[in-house]
C-alpha cells in the first residue's frame, strides 16, 4: 500500500488504460487529446488547459517560462522544498524576485499576502505553492489570496501540483492567470502528464520568445486547437489520464475535496490525540499531506511499516530524518486510513480507536476498483 505524496494507487481501469499504445496522430488519440482538455477544462473551472508529457515540474516549468519574462519581479512566497524549486525555476527564468519565507512547517496569513504586496507595487507577478508537500502545509484560502493578487494588477501563477482535486479552485472567476499539477496526484492517474489551467487572461499573456520548445505553452495550445500534441507525447498515461479524469467527474469535483478533508482531519485528529506533534493548524493544514514527528526514529517507523506492507515519506531537505510524510491523495480512503492505523498501533505498541468518518469512504463504484 503506498500513502507517499505520489505517485499514488490507481483504479484498476485506470491501471489498464494506462497499457494504451496508439498512433499519437490518429483520430482516435485526436479524441483523446480533444475529450482529456474539456474534461480538465471543466474540473479546474479554466479557459483552457495544456496537456504535456512529463511531470509535475514540467508543468510548473512551462508555467514559469511561457508567462513570465526575464527582467520581470516576482513575488515569490517559500515555505519548503516545493517553493523553493519553484523559486529556482523563476530565477533560471531569469527573473527578478523578492521572496518572502517561512520557516519549515510555518504558513503565511492573508496579512502576510498583503504586506508583500503593499512592499512590492512594482512586481509584475505573484509565485506559489498551493500545497507545500515536504512540510504539509497549504494556502488553504486560495481564492482570497488570488483576490489581493489581482486586485494590485498582477499576474498569478501557481503551482498545485499536490492541491489540484483536493481543494476548490476556480481559475476563471479567481482569474488565476496559470496553475500546473500533475497526473499522478489528487487526480488519480498515472505519472507522466502535466496540466497548466489558464483564464482568459493566462492565455493571453502567453508569449514563446527565448524558451525551449519543450516549455512552449502557446505551441502547446495550438496544436491543441487541432486536438494534437507537438511532440510524442506518452499515449497510455493520457488514456489513463482521460479515465481517471472521468472518474473524477462521475465522483464530483466536490466530494473528492471533501473526501480528501474528511480523510486528513481524521488522521490528524487522530494523531493529536496519541501525542505526535503534527505540522500544521487550523488555517494552514495539508489535505494530502500529513506531516509529523514520530515518537521514535524515523527510518525506524518507515522500515517497520514496510515490513507490513505500507510505504510511507520521510522528510526532504533540513527535515530528512526528522518527520514522517504520510500521502492521503487520490482514492486514499477509510480502509486505507484504517489500515494505517491499526499498523501504527502495532509498531507504536499503543492503543488507537479507529471509525474514520463516512465522509472518508470512497463511492461504491469506485470502492469496487480500489484495493488496498
Amino acid at each position: 500500500m503506498i500513502l507517499i505524496p505520489g505517485p499514488v494507487n490507481v483504479p484498476q481501469s485506470v491501471s489498464f488504460a494506462a497499457t494504451r499504445v496508439v498512433n499519437h496522430r490518429s483520430d482516435e488519440f485526436r479524441e483523446v487529446v480533444k475529450s482529456l482538455e474539456e474534461k480538465m477544462i471543466k474540473h479546474f473551472d479554466s479557459s483552457r488547459v495544456a496537456l504535456l508529457t512529463g511531470s509535475g515540474t514540467l508543468a510548473v516549468e512551462s508555467m514559469v517560462f511561457s508567462l513570465l519574462k526575464r527582467g520581470e519581479k516576482v513575488i515569490v512566497f517559500t515555505y519548503g522544498e516545493f517553493s523553493n524549486r519553484l523559486l529556482d525555476s523563476i530565477n533560471r527564468r531569469g527573473c527578478t524576485t523578492k521572496v518572502y519565507s517561512k520557516p519549515a512547517g510555518e504558513g503565511f496569513s492573508l496579512e502576510d499576502v498583503k504586506v508583500a504586496l503593499d512592499e512590492n507595487k512594482d512586481a509584475d507577478a505573484v509565485a506559489l505553492v498551493h500545497n507545500e508537500t515536504s512540510t504539509g502545509i497549504a494556502f488553504r484560502n486560495l481564492g482570497e489570496v488570488a483576490k489581493l493578487v489581482k486586485n494590485s494588477g498582477k499576474k498569478f501563477i501557481v503551482d498545485s501540483v499536490s492541491g489540484f482535486a483536493a481543494y476548490e479552485i476556480d481559475v476563471n472567476n479567481w482569474h488565476i492567470d496559470a496553475i500546473a499539477t500533475g497526473s499522478q496526484k489528487a487526480l488519480a492517474s498515472v505519472p507522466g502528464v502535466g496540466f497548466v489551467a489558464m483564464s482568459e487572461e493566462g492565455v493571453s499573456e502567453l508569449h514563446d520568445d527565448d524558451m525551449p520548445n519543450y516549455l512552449n505553452l502557446k505551441l502547446a495550445l495550438k496544436f491543441q486547437d487541432k486536438h494534437e500534441t507537438p511532440f510524442t507525447p506518452s499515449t497510455g498515461a493520457f488514456f489513463a489520464s482521460l479515465r481517471a479524469a472521468e472518474i473524477l467527474e462521475m465522483e464530483g469535483l466536490k466530494n473528492r475535496i471533501k473526501r480528501h478533508d474528511a480523510c486528513s482531519r481524521y488522521l490528524r485528529s487522530v494523531l493529536s490525540s496519541i501525542s505526535f506533534s503534527l505540522f500544521g493548524n487550523e488555517s494552514n493544514f495539508s489535505n494530502t499531506v500529513v506531516a509529523w514527528i514520530p515518537p521514535i526514529p524515523s527510518k525506524t517507523l518507515r522500515e517497520e511499516l514496510k515490513k507490513r506492507g505500507i510505504e510511507i515519506s520521510g522528510g526532504m531537505g533540513e527535515l530528512r530524518d526528522k518527520i514522517i510524510r504520510i500521502g492521503i491523495l487520490g482514492v486514499v480512503d477509510d480502509r486505507a486510513i484504517s489500515r494505517l492505523l491499526l499498523s501504527l498501533s502495532d509498531v507504536l505498541k499503543q492503543d488507537i480507536e479507529i471509525k474514520p468518518p463516512a465522509d472518508c469512504k470512497l463511492p461504491e463504484f469506485l470502492r469496487q476498483e480500489v484495493i488496498w
